[in-house]
């Protein structure tokens, strides 16, 4: 290829940054803030009535390997509430990046809630922790009676959140995609 074709290539590009305007980019940032927001605040509450449900169960039920099980999953709850507010909130913009880009911060927050997404052991693993041994105290006191069927109530859910985790974790990465690919554009 000689300079006239390539000039001539690099002419006829269409710009991303006429189809996606600072509107549409406050918009989206706005949008992703709204469903964050909405998605602790629902992980918040899920971990609030899980830590109560299994801090009943540990006071009442009589199999103390069950109680053990359960005082497990509460701590995991908190674990996991501790968590998701540390990796998973969102966080105010601070002074010193007001001098960036909006877009560069958009897509930290983006890459910091993909990443967040993505260790979803620190999400689950406490809380399995928990209901392994949940289940193991109600497999008591003869293990060979017991319906191991009953585990797929913990497994199958366990798989799909973990499934859901990754595919959300995906999605933002094809928005981080597309913000580095605009702003690659805008820098041309």
């Amino acid at each position: 290829m000689n300079d006239q074709e390539l000039k001539s290539l690099w002419q006829s590009q269409t710009l991303m940054t006429g189809s996606y305007s600072l509107e549409q980019l406050q918009r989206d940032a706005a949008a992703f803030r709204r469903e964050t927001v909405r998605d602790h605040t629902g992980g918040m509450i899920s971990g609030a009535m899980v830590a109560l449900i299994f801090g009943f169960y540990a006071w009442v039920l009589p199999v103390t390997l069950m109680r053990i099980g359960c005082g497990l999953v509460v701590l995991g709850s908190f674990f996991f509430m501790y968590q998701l507010q540390r990796r998973g909130s969102i966080r105010k913009r601070p002074p010193e990046a007001l001098a960036l880009p909006f877009i560069t911060y958009f897509r930290e927050d983006l890459a910091r809630q993909r990443d967040a997404l993505r260790s979803v052991l620190w999400y689950i693993g406490p809380t399995l922790l928990g209901m392994s041994v949940f289940v193991w105290g109600m497999a008591q006191p003869n293990p060979a009676d017991f319906p191991w069927q009953v585990t797929s109530v913990f497994i199958i859910p366990v798989v799909v959140v973990v499934a859901m985790h990754f595919f959300a974790a995906h999605r933002l990465q094809r928005k981080i995609d597309q913000l580095d690919q605009l702003n690659e554009s805008a820098e041309i």
